[in-house]
């Protein structure tokens, strides 16, 4: 067993820089004499937290827009955030730093808009943060997935940049270079979504099908589609969602005719599969239990509903185009109508305003 009372100071003041709250500091300092001598009491002398800035616009220079050379990789953060004193149950925000001036401003949680409010900055010392997923953008149009991998080229790693634009194509592009390339071996195939799960680069192509994509950025089959039935989708209307470790695909169904492309077209229900590894194919899932999917524009994870105010357990958080935030019960399989704010009071929409807004 570890002696936690003898870890070297510089290291426990690498930890304690990282807490978010005065709550926090005050039990780190309670763990033992070390602990406490390790960083001041007063917090006002402690490494100030950042604000988080509100109804701010990312200022871009048009010399970092027209860069030739460079490419820029927006990183958003979810957090979980409870009151310090009630960490029981808490709120969900997503922020995003400023290229230029590096401040950290709140985004609304389901796309990339800047979140509008009569507040200019939110101070959260009182507060207890958790990051719980990233997710990236291109400053550029033209893609509705982008994820930041890594792989080895010699005995050197290196970063390179996969992104899935409008027409259902998957390029990739090494971080220091403009130059985009399609994925190898994906002839005529459209593809819906991508994620890096457990390491390992995954796509969905519009059919249901999960692909999978090697180290040398070729892609092969590695499941079967998730019905049979299933005739007709645009980029985007599949997606992966991450969920307790395993992987998920969340088909959304619209109100489209076949035939006409309508990205914006009405979302009227969802249907939720799981890869059966035993038998070799995709299961449809009837119920999430306690857990609820929440589909942003640039990503889809899981959260525990009982972890967050107002959300209600199995069932799907989403925004049509840039409709107002929807909600969908799964209620077992048989499906629900969907309900919007304005349809219904805001209480199972609670998780996405906090109080201190």
């Amino acid at each position: 067993m570890a002696d936690w009372s003898n870890l070297p100071e510089e290291l426990l003041f690498l930890i304690a820089v990282r807490l978010f709250s005065v709550v926090e500091l005050k039990r780190f300092r309670s763990i033992c004499k070390s602990w406490r001598s390790s960083v001041p009491g007063d917090y006002a002398h402690f490494p100030n937290r950042p604000l988080f800035y509100v109804n701010q616009v990312p200022e871009i220079s048009l010399s970092q827009w027209f860069s030739l050379v460079k490419i820029f990789l927006s990183r958003a953060a979810f957090f979980r955030v409870t009151l310090s004193s009630s960490p029981s149950q808490g709120w969900l925000i997503k922020s995003d730093a400023d290229i230029n001036s590096g401040k950290i401003c709140l985004l609304e949680p389901l796309s990339r808009h800047p979140m509008t409010h009569s507040l200019t900055s939110v101070d959260l010392s009182d507060f207890t943060m958790s990051e719980i997923q990233e997710s990236f953008a291109l400053k550029t149009r033209g893609f509705i997935r982008v994820v930041l991998v890594k792989y080895k080229k010699g005995e050197a790693y290196h970063n390179r940049i996969l992104g899935l634009d409008h027409y259902g194509e998957i390029k990739h592009r090494p971080w220091d270079r403009n130059k985009w390339r399609v994925l190898r071996k994906m002839a005529d195939h459209k593809f819906s979504d991508i994620i890096v799960h457990k390491g390992l680069m995954y796509a969905l192509d519009t059919r249901g099908i999960v692909w999978w994509i090697n180290s040398r950025l070729e892609i092969c089959m590695y499941g079967p589609p998730v019905d049979d039935n299933i005739t007709y989708s645009l980029p985007g209307d599949k997606s992966f969602v991450e969920c307790c470790g395993e992987l998920y695909i969340v088909d959304r169904l619209c109100n489209r005719k076949a035939g006409f492309y309508s990205p914006n077209a009405e979302t009227v229900g969802f249907k939720v599969y799981k890869f059966d590894e035993e038998i070799g194919q995709m299961m449809e899932v009837k119920s999430l239990g306690d857990k609820a999917f929440v589909l942003a524009t640039d990503t889809g994870f899981s959260v525990l509903a009982h972890e967050y105010y107002g959300c209600l357990q199995n069932s799907i958080y989403f925004k049509d185009g840039k409709k107002e935030l929807n909600v969908f019960k799964l209620d077992n399989g048989s499906g629900s109508s969907i309900t919007t704010m304005s349809q219904f009071s805001q209480s199972c929409f609670q998780m996405f305003f906090p109080s201190f807004l």
